[in-house]
C-alpha cells in the first residue's frame, strides 16, 4: 500500500511516495492480524444486511467489506468511533453495525494500515529512520487516516521544499491546457498539437505492442528510457511481454508473478467434491492441485482422463495410497458426519492437510450439510503480488489507481478506456450520500460516496498528467480479450474540451486499423516474407502399410472397427487415423446439456422401461417407471443434471424422454414385436474386416425376422434425406454382423443367427421409426425407406478401405463439407467437430 504523500531520503535526499513495508521495517511494526471480514459476515449476518445476505451471501459479503474498509480509512486513529453524537435513524444503524463488525474482528487492520496505527501510537524518537514530508505533496482528497499519518511524520520530522512540477509542458500546447485542470472551467480551447495523440487499435495485446514500439521509437530519437512513462489499469503482463520483445526495460514490474492462495483453493475444491454432483472440472483441479501429493505429470495424466470421461483414477494403480486417496475424494458426503469422515481422512494425507482442513468449516452434529453455508465460509485469499521492482534507466510503469511515482517527458496510456482515466466513482453501498453528510456532521468521519469517488477520481487523473513535460499518446482499444466491444474513457470528453472545432469526442481518435502501416506514427516493422507454404497434398502415404491393421489383439488378431470409427473413416481418413493413434482433439469445458448427454440419458432409460424378454408395458406402468430409471440414467451419464442450478434442463429432458418413450410404446404394440435385447454386442465380418458393435435394440417381428433398431434423439426429416439419398451406414453394418457373425462361446447371439434381417432408425424427438430391408405390411407404423439406403456410403466405405488398406490417407478437399450436407443429407461430424488438424490439411479446390 502507497500512501498519499512524498517523504525524502535523508542521506540522498530523493523524493519518494513511500509503502507500508517500509514504514514497517522503520517502525518495528509487529505482525498484523489476519483481516477476514466475510468469515465474521457469514458467521452471524448483522440484521442490517441479514436479509441481503441471505439471497445474495457473495455480493453482500463484497459490499459490507468494502463499507468497512471505508470506514476505517476515515477513522483518524484506526480504531472504532463512538457513536453518542449520532441522531437515530437509518444512518445510525448501519453505521452501528459497522462498528460492531469492526470490534469484531479485534485488533485486525485492512492490509498497509497495521503499520500506519504502530507509528501513531508511538512516541516521538522511537522510528529507527527520519521520514521528512515533502511540503504541499499530500493528496487533498485523503481520508483522515492517512491525514493523521502525515501530521504525525511533520511533527517529529518536519517538512521539506521541493519542486512540484505543475503545468510543466510548453506554454500554449493542449497538454498545458489539460495541466490546469481537467475539470476548470477556465480550461482555453485551441489547435490540436503533437502533445496530445489519440489512437484506436483492435485490443489491449495490441496497444500494449503499439505502446513498446512507440517508446523505442522515442529511445531510437534521443529520448532517456527513464524519461517515457506507460500507465497501466489492469493486469502488465501484455506491457511486460511487448517491452521485452521490443528490447526496452519496463521499470515497475512486480518482482514476480502472483501467488495463489492453494490452500484455500483446494479446500474449496474438495467441499465441491463432496456435495453431489460433483462437477468433472472440479475433479480435475483437485487432480492439478500443487497440494496433491503425487508427481505434476500424473496430475495431468488423471485431469485429461477426467475431462475425457473417466474419473477412476486408473493412472494411479501402481501407489495404492494415491489410489486411496483418489477414492475418497471422489466419495461423495450424504452427511455431516460422513463429511466429516472423509475430508479427515483426505487431510491426513496430504502434506498441507491440516492448514487445509483450518479452511474448511464443517459444524458439528449430524443431519445433512448445509452446502450453502459451508462453500459461503471458506476464504480464499486474492493472489499476493510481489511489489514492483524500480530502476532509474528503464521506462517508467505507472498504475492507473496510483500517483505517478516519478515525472516523465513522455506518457503513453496504454489502456484509455471506459471505468478508468478517471476511475469510475462508486457508490456506498451502506449510505446515501446524504447520511454521509450527516454522519460527518455529528462524527467527523467523513465517508466516501458518489461525488467523493468522482473527485478522487479525476483529481488523480490531473495529477497523472501534471506529471508529464511534453506529450501524452492515449491508446484506445476497441475490444476485450474476450471480443465485445468496449468504449473510450469518460476522460476524453473533459480532454476534448481543449482542443478547438471537436464536434464529438471520438473524433480525435485515429484509427490505425482503417490506415496502411506506412501512415502509422511509429516505424511497422515487417516481418521477412515466408516462401510460399507448400500446397496440402492429395494424399500421405505410409509406404504400403495396412493401417486398418494398426492395432492386435492379446491372441494375434486385428482389433475389429466399429461401425462410429468406419462412419469417421468413410467422412474423413485424416480424422479416422488421428482416433486410432490416440491423437484426437482434447479439449476442456464445462458440463453441458448436449445432444450426446442427452442421447446417453434417453438410451439407458429405454433400456430400463423397454427390458428384452418382458411384455411391452401399459401406459400407465410406463409412466410410473420412467422417473427411477430416468433418475438411474443422470447418476451414470449426467450427474451435474442434479443441481439446482439444472432444474428447467433436467425437466425438460424427462419430459421429452418421457414423450418418446410412449411413442415408443406405441411403435411396439403396432409392430407386435418381441425385444430380444438391448445395447446387445454384436461381432462380424464385412467386407474384408471385422466388426464389432453394440446395438441400442434387437426386436423380433411376428414372422420371426429380425430387426435392429437404433434410437436418436434427433428428428426425422434428416435421417429420412440421408436414406434416401443413400448415404445411410451405421445400422446396416450391424446386419452384416449378423449375416457373417464372429461367434464366442456364450455370447447369447444363437437366437439372431440365420434370420431375415432389417435395419431401423427410431427418432426420439419426434417419434418417427425409419426402416429398411424389410416389408413391414400396409398397417405397420414404420415407414419403409427401401433396400438401397446405404449403397453410396457403402461405395465411399469401400474406397477409403482399400485406400488405407494400402497405406494411404487421401485428404479432404473444400468441397466435401458442402457435399455431405447438400447431397448426402448429413452433417459430416469428422470435419466440422472433429480435430483443428482436420481443418489445417483441407485441401482447398475451386468450386465447379
Amino acid at each position: 500500500m502507497f500512501y498519499p504523500f512524498l517523504v525524502a531520503h535523508p542521506v540522498s535526499g530523493l523524493t519518494y511516495r513511500f509503502n507500508d513495508a517500509q514504514l514497517s521495517e522503520v517502525s518495528l511494526a509487529p505482525r498484523a492480524g489476519e483481516w477476514t471480514p466475510a468469515r465474521v459476515i457469514a458467521s452471524a449476518p448483522d440484521p442490517v444486511w441479514a436479509e441481503s445476505f441471505a439471497s445474495a451471501p457473495s455480493e453482500t459479503v463484497a459490499a459490507v467489506s468494502w463499507a468497512l474498509e471505508d470506514l476505517v480509512l476515515a477513522s483518524s486513529d484506526l480504531r472504532p468511533p463512538a457513536l453518542d453524537p449520532m441522531p437515530d435513524g437509518r444512518a445510525k444503524r448501519h453505521l452501528s453495525a459497522l462498528v460492531g463488525l469492526w470490534r469484531q474482528m479485534g485488533d485486525a487492520l485492512p492490509e498497509g494500515l497495521a503499520a500506519v496505527r504502530r507509528v501513531l501510537d508511538l512516541p516521538c524518537g522511537r522510528l529507527l529512520a527520519p521520514l521528512p514530508v515533502v511540503a504541499g505533496s499530500l493528496d487533498p482528497l485523503a481520508p483522515a487516516s492517512m491525514r493523521a499519518l502525515h501530521d504525525r511524520l511533520v511533527a517529529e520530522f518536519g517538512t521539506i521544499d521541493a519542486p512540484v512540477r505543475h503545468c510543466a509542458a510548453p506554454d500554449g500546447s493542449r497538454l498545458h491546457a489539460l495541466q490546469g485542470g481537467l475539470s476548470s472551467r477556465m480550461l482555453e480551447s485551441g489547435e490540436a498539437d503533437a502533445s496530445l495523440s489519440f489512437f484506436g487499435l483492435r485490443d489491449a495485446a495490441a496497444c500494449a505492442e503499439f505502446a513498446a514500439a512507440r517508446a523505442r521509437a522515442l529511445i531510437e530519437a534521443g529520448v532517456p528510457a527513464r524519461e517515457i512513462a506507460v500507465l497501466a489499469a489492469g493486469d502488465p503482463s501484455h506491457l511486460a511481454r511487448a517491452f521485452a520483445a521490443q528490447g526496452v526495460p519496463l521499470s515497475g514490474l512486480p518482482g514476480r508473478s502472483p501467488i495463489r492462495d492453494t490452500i484455500g483453493e483446494t479446500a474449496l475444491h474438495l467441499a465441491l467434491a463432496k456435495r453431489p454432483p460433483t462437477p468433472s472440472m472440479v475433479l480435475a483441479s483437485l487432480a492439478l492441485s500443487p497440494q496433491m501429493p503425487w508427481a505434476a505429470q500424473t496430475g495431468r495424466d488423471l485431469a485429461e482422463r477426467i475431462m475425457g470421461g473417466d474419473s477412476r483414477g486408473l493412472v494411479l494403480d501402481p501407489t495404492p495410497d494415491h489410489k486411496a486417496l483418489w477414492e475418497d475424494i471422489r466419495a461423495p458426503a450424504t452427511s455431516l458426519q460422513q463429511l466429516r469422515f472423509l475430508i479427515d481422512r483426505i487431510c491426513e494425507r496430504l502434506p498441507d492437510g491440516s492448514a487445509i482442513r483450518a479452511r474448511l468449516p464443517i459444524p458439528p452434529g449430524e443431519g445433512s450439510p448445509d452446502w450453502e453455508t459451508i462453500l459461503r465460509a471458506i476464504q480464499i485469499a486474492p493472489s499476493s503480488a510481489a511489489e514492483p521492482e524500480r530502476n532509474l534507466e528503464g521506462v517508467s510503469l505507472w498504475s492507473a489507481s496510483e500517483s505517478p511515482w516519478r515525472p516523465c517527458r513522455h506518457l503513453i496510456v496504454s489502456d484509455f478506456t471506459d471505468g478508468f482515466y478517471p476511475a469510475r466513482p462508486r457508490a456506498n453501498p451502506l449510505f446515501l450520500d446524504s447520511e454521509i453528510d450527516t454522519i460527518q456532521a455529528a462524527t467527523g468521519l467523513r465517508l466516501r460516496g458518489r461525488a467523493e469517488g468522482l473527485a478522487r477520481g479525476i483529481a488523480l487523473f490531473d495529477e497523472q498528467l501534471q506529471a508529464v513535460a511534453e506529450s501524452v499518446t492515449f491508446l484506445v482499444p476497441w475490444r476485450d480479450l474476450a471480443g465485445a466491444r468496449l468504449a473510450p474513457a469518460a476522460g476524453l470528453s473533459l480532454i476534448a474540451r481543449a482542443i478547438a472545432d471537436v464536434r464529438d469526442a471520438k473524433d480525435l481518435i485515429v484509427d490505425l486499423s482503417r490506415r496502411p502501416p506506412e501512415k502509422w506514427p511509429v516505424a511497422h516493422h515487417r516481418l521477412a516474407p515466408l516462401p510460399d507454404p507448400a500446397p496440402v497434398p492429395e494424399q500421405i502415404s505410409f509406404n504400403g502399410r495396412d493401417l486398418l491393421k494398426l492395432w492386435l489383439e492379446a491372441d494375434g488378431t486385428v482389433r475389429p472397427q466399429s461401425p462410429t470409427q468406419l462412419e469417421t473413416l468413410m467422412v474423413s481418413p485424416l480424422a479416422w487415423l488421428l482416433d486410432e493413434i490416440g491423437a484426437s482433439d482434447l479439449s476442456w469445458s464445462a458440463d453441458a446439456l448436449d445432444l450426446r448427454i442427452k442421447g446417453n440419458v434417453a438410451h439407458d432409460v429405454f433400456e430400463r422401461v423397454f427390458p428384452a424378454g418382458a411384455d411391452v408395458p401399459d401406459a400407465d406402468a410406463l409412466a410410473l417407471a420412467i422417473g427411477p430409471a430416468f433418475e438411474r440414467a443422470l447418476s451414470r451419464h449426467a450427474a451435474f443434471l442434479r443441481g439446482a442450478a439444472w432444474d428447467m434442463e433436467r425437466t425438460g429432458l424427462e419430459r421429452e424422454i418421457r414423450q418418446a418413450a410412449l411413442r415408443w410404446r406405441d411403435h411396439l404394440l403396432g409392430l407386435g414385436v418381441r425385444i430380444l435385447g438391448n445395447e446387445t454386442w454384436l461381432a462380424g465380418e464385412a467386407r474384408g474386416i471385422r466388426l464389432r458393435g453394440k446395438a441400442d435394440t434387437i426386436l423380433e417381428l411376428p414372422d420371426g425376422a429380425i430387426l435392429i433398431v437404433d434410437h436418436k434423439k434427433s428428428g426425422t426429416a434428416g435421417r429420412r434425406a440421408r436414406m434416401e439419398a443413400r448415404w445411410d451406414l451405421q445400422v446396416g453394418l450391424y446386419r452384416d454382423m449378423l449375416l457373417r457373425p464372429i461367434r464366442n462361446e456364450g455370447d447369447g447371439s444363437e437366437p439372431l443367427i440365420g434370420r431375415t434381417v432389417g435395419i431401423g432408425y427410431h427418432l426420439m424427438n419426434d417419434g418417427g421409426l425409419l426402416t429398411s430391408g424389410l416389408a413391414l405390411g400396409p398397417g405397420s407404423t414404420a415407414r419403409d425407406m427401401g433396400d438401397a439406403v446405404n449403397e453410396a456410403a457403402m461405395e465411399r466405405l469401400e474406397l477409403r478401405m482399400a485406400e488405407v488398406g494400402n497405406g494411404r490417407i487421401v485428404l479432404n478437399t473444400s468441397r466435401e463439407e458442402r457435399f455431405f450436407k447438400e447431397e448426402c443429407g448429413f452433417t459430416p461430424y469428422a470435419l466440422t467437430d472433429g480435430s483443428p488438424l482436420v481443418r489445417a490439411f483441407i485441401r482447398d479446390v475451386e468450386e465447379e
